[in-house]
């Protein structure tokens, strides 16, 4: 993988990361748990992509 296509996907991991954060902020308080689950998914997708794993 290219440097410029990972730094693209590095920050769309990003954004997707932030809008699950903005998501949890809105959601009852049953919801919470699962909503972490995905977040925390979501940010070790991110670290993998930015160790090139």
């Amino acid at each position: 993988m290219n440097e410029n296509n990972s730094a693209e996907t590095v920050t769309g991991d990003l954004d997707e990361l932030r809008e699950a954060i903005a998501l949890v902020q809105v959601l009852e308080l049953n919801d919470h748990s699962r909503a972490y689950e995905e977040i925390h998914t979501k940010l070790e997708e991110a670290l993998r992509s930015i160790d090139g794993k």
